[in-house]
């Protein structure tokens, strides 16, 4: 097979270029927040192309129509893209959520399938199936070590947080590992960056709930940039030290922003929502390589992301949320 050149992707990234003017800007999302109902938002979401166009969406099932979406997105990648593979690495969430899922539903005795998800990199039926069966040859190698390790653990401590704690560690090895084989530096560093953003989340979160050092080397995932004894050797520095560490990640000012926040408030989503944006700002320098691999991976984490925005406001709206509120949750937009 001849190998795959920068420019043979001349076509698909003027294609993405061309349907990105289809995203939801942060005009939109306003007038989103905005709309007097439900189904005054779900009709913005129409005019760019949510849905089949001449239905009208019910807004009792607006997940069924997010995951659609997501859905249609990698579809049109992988329709335009020379080379399929690389672009696993952003279903591999989905993926080890449903083996989570699938995992827990066998071990606690409880049906959980409606917590499933079919936008996988892998048809639901074959995890099922590789689980139920213990025949993980469908599987990739980092799936079939982690529900191993599973098979292990779970029965000598009977705690479903194992099942958690073990796939995560497996699915960011699986993207790391995929974002490599692009030789792309741009999906490489997003990896890392998404990882680093994972383990500062979850250091403050265990440092606030007063669990100690041992428990969150347990649950750190190797891979991204700032090594597990940086959070380790200053687990009991004030948030504001601590800041000082990360300085040399680019992490320092919102780490700062988001910790104050916390130690005002008590609430964690203004740090969630930062690293998000840091995530979006960095995917969006992809807008400025005239063509590649880069363009399309920034499209389906955008795409990601819109329409975790999407969703936010729905059930915000759904719930009676004020728009206030709901624009205290929301992330930056790609475009």
């Amino acid at each position: 097979m001849a190998k795959i050149k920068e420019t043979d992707y001349l076509f698909s990234t003027a294609r993405v270029r061309s349907v990105e003017r289809y995203m939801l800007t942060r005009e939109r999302v306003q007038r989103m927040v905005d709309a007097r109902t439900v189904e005054d938002a779900l009709r913005i979401l129409d005019d760019i192309g949510y849905g089949h166009g001449n239905e009208e969406i019910n807004p009792v099932d607006f997940e069924e129509l997010l995951t659609e979406e997501h859905k249609k997105s990698y579809d049109f990648i992988t329709s335009i893209a020379p080379e399929l593979k690389y672009f696993n690495i952003f279903l591999y969430p989905y993926d080890y959520h449903n083996l989570k899922v699938i995992m827990k539903s066998e071990y606690l005795g409880i049906d959980a399938s409606n917590a499933l998800i079919n936008t996988g990199s892998i048809d639901l039926k074959v995890l099922k199936y590789a689980v139920n069966e213990r025949n993980f040859s469908e599987l990739t190698e980092n799936m079939e070590k982690g529900l191993k390790e599973i098979i292990d653990s779970f029965p000598k401590t009977k705690d479903p947080q194992i099942i958690d704690i073990i796939l995560d560690k497996y699915c960011y090895a699986d993207m790391l590992e995929g974002a490599r084989l692009t030789k792309s530096e741009f999906i490489i560093a997003y990896v890392k960056m998404q990882i680093d953003a994972i383990n500062i989340k979850t250091y403050v979160r265990l440092r606030k709930m007063n669990k100690s050092w041992d428990f969150f080397t347990k649950v750190y995932l190797q891979g991204g940039n700032i090594d597990q004894q940086v959070f380790i050797k200053n687990y009991d520095e004030a948030f504001e030290k601590f800041a000082d560490k990360l300085s040399v990640y680019d992490f320092k000012e919102v780490f700062l922003e988001g910790t104050e926040v916390l130690e005002e408030t008590g609430k964690f989503t203004s740090l969630e929502k930062l690293l998000d944006n840091k995530l979006i700002e960095y995917i969006k320098s992809a807008k400025y390589i005239p063509y590649g691999i880069e363009p399309l991976a920034a499209y389906l984490l955008a795409k990601d992301n819109e329409i975790k925005i999407a969703r936010i406001i729905l059930a915000g709206k759904t719930a009676g949320i004020s728009p206030e509120l709901i624009r205290e949750r929301l992330r930056e937009t790609y475009v």
